[in-house]
C-alpha cells in the first residue's frame, strides 16, 4: 500500500494505483466498452431502467436510469451507466457555472455538486486550479441558463434534481418551507427537488415561488390555464385540484380556468411548465411571486438601462448629515416617548396574546366583544422602534445594479415596483420640506420599495405581528426623515392590522374549541378510569380490612401480640418473663 508522509490520512492499493484518476472509454467497436476504472467490458443496451424489478442507478451520476440507451456490466456487478455519462467529456470549461478555471473529470468519493447540492456522484468534475475546490456533478455539466425574468440581471438555471431541503431560502418569498409550513404539504414535496438558481449572485427561488408561465396548454384542460396567486372561495368549502383530486393549500398559486372554474396544483401540469421554461420562452410573459401588483395599470416590468453603480455607490455618496438621519430616524427625544408609549400599549395588549387555556372565556370575550383593543394595536406597531434602531440595507441590496426611474436611482429589482408607485400616487416624493440630495431621495424611496415588495411576496396569511412591527417601523422612519406624502401606506397598514387581528381571533376561536373539544373527549375516559380506580380501591380496603383475622398464621399472630405489648417501651428494656427462663436455664 503508498501512503503520503505529508498527509495523514492517504493510503492507496498498489492495484488501485494504477488507475488513473480521469476515467477513460475504449471500445471495441461491438458495443463493448471498457472503462479504465472499472474491472469488467460493460455492455450497451436499450433498457427500462430495472433489472428483475429493481431500479438501478447510474454509477456517475447516481440518478435511476430511464427508458434509454445504458451500460451494464454482465458480470454480476452492480455499476450501471447512462450512455451521456459514460461518454462524458474528460475536460470542460463551463463558461456559465465556474468560468474562471477548467474543469476535469475524475473519479472520487461522493461529494456534492456546488451548483445543484446533490450528494452522491462518484464521477465528479474538479477544478484544475490548485487552491479552487469548485466541484460540478456531471447532471449539471450540461446546464445553462436559460430562464430570464424581468426582475434579475441575470438569466436563471432551472435544477430540476436539486437537493433542496424545506430549510431552503428563497430570495423572492424571504422564507423556507420550513418556517412557513407546518406540516410539509404535497405541493412543496413534490416540487422541493426543482430550484430556480443564480450562480452569480447566489440567488435561488423556490420553484412554487418563482417566474413561472403565466399561461400553459395541458392535456388535463381543454382550454388555456392561467397562473393566478389565489383562487376566491369561502372558509366553508374545502379547496381541491380538479387533476389529482386531492386537497390544495390555498397560500400557493395554481393554474386556473375563469370559464370552467377549474383549478390544478402546479405540480400537476409541471410537465408543461418546465417544456416551456426549457425551450424558446423569450415570446412567453413569466410572473413570480409578488409580480402580479406590480404589473397593473399596465405596468412595464421589463428593466432596461442598468448602471454599473450599485446601490453601496448611492450609499457611499451621502452627506453625513443624510447617513446621521437614516441612523437616527427618531430625534433622542422623540425615541424615548415612542419606547415608552410603545411599551404601554404592548403591555395593555399582552393580555390578548397570551396563551390561555380551553376555558378561557374571558379572553375571547375580549377579542370579540371589545372596541378598543383595535385602537390599542395601532398604537402599539405605531411607535415601535427596534432595540438596534436605524434604516439598514440588507447586503443583497447593497450589491444590486441600480436603474434611473424617473430620476431616481432604486436597485433594478425594484424598478417595477417603484414605476407602479410613481404611476399611483405621482406626487408622493415632492415638495418635501428638506433638501435632500438626489441620492438621498433615491436611498428613502429603495426603503419604501422593499416595504411594498415584502407585502407583495408574502400572504395574508402568513402575516406575523413581527412584520407589521417592521414594516410599520420603516413607514415611519421614511416619514419621519423625509415628510413624503405616504399616507397612503399608513391606511393600507392599518387595514392590514385589522385583518391580522380578525384572523388572530378566527385562529384563538379555532384552538379553543379543539382544546375544549378535546377535553371533551378526553373527560369520560377519564371518569371511566378514576371510577375504576375506586372500585379497585374499595376491593382493596376489605382486603386489608381482612388481615390479622383467622388467615393470619401463627406466628404473625405472636408478631402482632409482642408489637402490642412493647410498643409503648423503650428498646432497652427486657422482658422479666424472658429473665426468669435464662435464670431457670443458667440453674
Amino acid at each position: 500500500m503508498y501512503t503520503c508522509h505529508l498527509c495523514s490520512n492517504v493510503y492507496i492499493h498498489i492495484s488501485c494505483s494504477k488507475i488513473p484518476f480521469i476515467p477513460t472509454l475504449l471500445c471495441d467497436g461491438q458495443n463493448h466498452i471498457q472503462y479504465i476504472c472499472h474491472n469488467h467490458p460493460m455492455t450497451f443496451v436499450e433498457r427500462d431502467g430495472t433489472c428483475d424489478g429493481v431500479v438501478k442507478y447510474c454509477f456517475a451520476c447516481q440518478s435511476p436510469l430511464s427508458s434509454g440507451p445504458s451500460y451494464i456490466c454482465k458480470k454480476y456487478c452492480p455499476n450501471v451507466f447512462h450512455k451521456a455519462c459514460a461518454e462524458l467529456p474528460e475536460k470542460i470549461e463551463h463558461s456559465f457555472l465556474h468560468p474562471y478555471h477548467p474543469l476535469k473529470l475524475q473519479v472520487s468519493e461522493p461529494q456534492s455538486c456546488d451548483a445543484c447540492h446533490k450528494r452522491g456522484g462518484r464521477l465528479i468534475y474538479l477544478c484544475c486550479e490548485q487552491g479552487c475546490n469548485f466541484r460540478l456533478g456531471t447532471e449539471c455539466a450540461s446546464l445553462t441558463p436559460k430562464v430570464k425574468w424581468d426582475r434579475h440581471e441575470h438569466s436563471l438555471f432551472l435544477m430540476e434534481n436539486a437537493y433542496c431541503g424545506i430549510d431552503q431560502y428563497c430570495d423572492v418569498c424571504h422564507n423556507s418551507y420550513e418556517k412557513r409550513l407546518v406540516p410539509v404539504h404535497n405541493e412543496v414535496s413534490r416540487t422541493q427537488s426543482f430550484l430556480f438558481r443564480c450562480m452569480k449572485c447566489n440567488f435561488n427561488i423556490h420553484f412554487l415561488c418563482g417566474p413561472l408561465p403565466i399561461t400553459i396548454e395541458h392535456e388535463c384542460h381543454m382550454h388555456l390555464l392561467t397562473l393566478v396567486d389565489s383562487v376566491g372561495g369561502d372558509d366553508s368549502t374545502e379547496p381541491y385540484c380538479d387533476v389529482c383530486e386531492e386537497k390544495r393549500d390555498q397560500r400557493f398559486r395554481v393554474y386556473y380556468c375563469k370559464d370552467c372554474k377549474y383549478v390544478a396544483h402546479i405540480y400537476c401540469v409541471v410537465s408543461e411548465v418546465t417544456k416551456v421554461l426549457k425551450g424558446d420562452h423569450s415570446n412567453v410573459k413569466l410572473l413570480a411571486v409578488g409580480d402580479a401588483p406590480w404589473m397593473s395599470n399596465h405596468t412595464d416590468m421589463a428593466v432596461e438601462g442598468i448602471s454599473t453603480l450599485t446601490m453601496a455607490h448611492i450609499m457611499e455618496s451621502l452627506t453625513e448629515e443624510e447617513r446621521m438621519k437614516l441612523r437616527n430616524p427618531f430625534p433622542a427625544w422623540d425615541k424615548a416617548a415612542y419606547k415608552a408609549r410603545h411599551e404601554f400599549y404592548r403591555d395593555r395588549n399582552a393580555d390578548l396574546e397570551r396563551k390561555g387555556d380551553g376555558e378561557d372565556i374571558q379572553r375571547i370575550q375580549s377579542l370579540f366583544n371589545s372596541h378598543h383593543f383595535v385602537d390599542s394595536y395601532f398604537k402599539e406597531f405605531d411607535h415601535f422602534i427596534p432595540d438596534e434602531d436605524g434604516l439598514k440595507l440588507d447586503e443583497r441590496y447593497l450589491k444590486m445594479k441600480v436603474v434611473d426611474v424617473k430620476g431616481y436611482q432604486v436597485p433594478h429589482t425594484l424598478a417595477p415596483v417603484f414605476k407602479t408607485l410613481l404611476s399611483k400616487y405621482p406626487h408622493f416624493g415632492r415638495n418635501s420640506r428638506y433638501d435632500f440630495t438626489p441620492e438621498m431621495r433615491s436611498v428613502l424611496c429603495t426603503f419604501l420599495c422593499i416595504v411594498f415588495d415584502r407585502m407583495s411576496t408574502t400572504k395574508v396569511e402568513d402575516i406575523t405581528k413581527d412584520l407589521l412591527l417592521q414594516w410599520f417601523y420603516y413607514s415611519r422612519s421614511i416619514d419621519n426623515i423625509s415628510d413624503f406624502k405616504i399616507n397612503f401606506l399608513f391606511r393600507h397598514l392599518k387595514k392590514l392590522t385589522r385583518v391580522f387581528l380578525g384572523l388572530e381571533a378566527r385562529r384563538f376561536k379555532k384552538e379553543m374549541l379543539e382544546r375544549l373539544q378535546q377535553r371533551i373527549t378526553d373527560i369520560p375516559q377519564q371518569m371511566a378510569n378514576l371510577q375504576a380506580e375506586l372500585e379497585s380501591s374499595k376491593l382493596n380496603l376489605e382486603k386489608v380490612k381482612s388481615y390479622g383475622d383467622s388467615t393470619t398464621s401463627h406466628v404473625m399472630k405472636e408478631n402482632l401480640q409482642l408489637s402490642s405489648k412493647f410498643k409503648w417501651k423503650d428498646a432497652a428494656c427486657e422482658d422479666s418473663e424472658d429473665s426468669e427462663e435464662e435464670d431457670s436455664e443458667d440453674c
